[in-house]
């Protein structure tokens, strides 16, 4: 398997460095009790990578999203969206197809037009919501500070086969009036795929055993999420929210792991998780 790594300049390297499904029961059940405070909790960024197996930009913005990776570590989760016109299977080899419903619903609502774009937390940096790759750590680092209002709390358990449970807990860290929406989605790593790239180490464009990670699969949720408070959550009190789901037979259940976020009726995300699949 071929490795390919973007050459960073200095400058910008040390800039980094520097700044930083199938629902198969009824949506959710909730409870409340009473919860703790937000020590050690800290607002995590989602990046939602807009790609495509035909974009030979796409693996230049995926390195930046690694680098990024490596300096916020689990503070960042990663989705690659696949979707749009770079997303269309071709012929062979780029015949397989990583567009999902859920995804092409994204690309359509926030006007994606070209590809590697991104949104960080959906939340807009010097005015913008759709950013380039080389401003992706420029705004993570613009929210480093901004206090979480919620901690969540993700697990998953077998139920049986390919059916997990996930469990997501949302502690409100400090009063919050107005709705909320919780979604689920499922990601897959390690698909070795073919994928265009324009880079001088392939003069051919293409890497036919490329590693696509990050890769949306399927919605646990609908992708616009299910509405879980309607006006106060009052702080200190925990929402518990239960999902069972099932993964398709294609994908490798030890690849893949499950996102939850919770978001506000402006589609801002509030706070995110990621669990992995464990081992049956």
């Amino acid at each position: 398997m071929k490795l390919f790594k973007l050459i960073i300049p200095v400058t910008l390297f040390f800039t980094i460095m520097i700044l930083g499904c199938d629902k198969i029961e009824p949506p959710y059940m909730t409870d409340t009790q009473q919860g703790g405070g937000n020590d050690e909790v800290v607002r995590k960024f989602l990046l939602e990578e807009f790609t495509g197996h035909r974009c030979p930009n796409c693996p230049a913005g995926t390195e930046m999203a690694k680098i990024l990776k490596n300096l916020y570590g689990d503070r960042l989760v990663i989705v690659s969206v696949h979707a749009g016109f770079f997303a269309n299977p071709m012929s062979a080899p780029f015949n397989y197809d990583f567009r999902t419903p859920e995804g092409t619903a994204l690309n359509n609502h926030f006007g994606i037009t070209q590809n590697p774009t991104g949104m960080v937390n959906r939340t807009e940096y010097e005015g913008a919501l759709l950013l380039t790759p080389a401003s992706w750590g420029s705004a993570m680092q613009a929210m480093e500070d901004i206090e979480p209002g919620f901690k969540l709390d993700v697990s998953i358990t077998s139920v049986s086969g390919n059916i997990y449970r996930v469990d997501a807990d949302i502690t409100a860290l400090s009063d919050h009036e107005g709705e909320l929406y919780l979604v689920a989605l499922i990601l897959e790593d390690g698909i070795i795929k073919p994928q265009k790239i324009n880079h001088p180490d392939y003069p051919d464009g293409e890497i036919l055993d490329y590693e696509h990670n990050h890769v949306l699969r399927k919605g646990i949720t609908g992708i616009w999420g299910d509405k879980i408070i309607e006006d106060l959550f009052p702080q200190g009190i925990i929402m518990e929210n239960s999902y069972t789901f099932e993964l398709d037979n294609s994908w490798v259940a030890s690849n893949c792991s499950v996102v939850v976020y919770l978001m506000n009726p402006n589609m801002e995300i509030l706070q995110v998780e990621e669990k992995k699949i464990p081992s049956n």
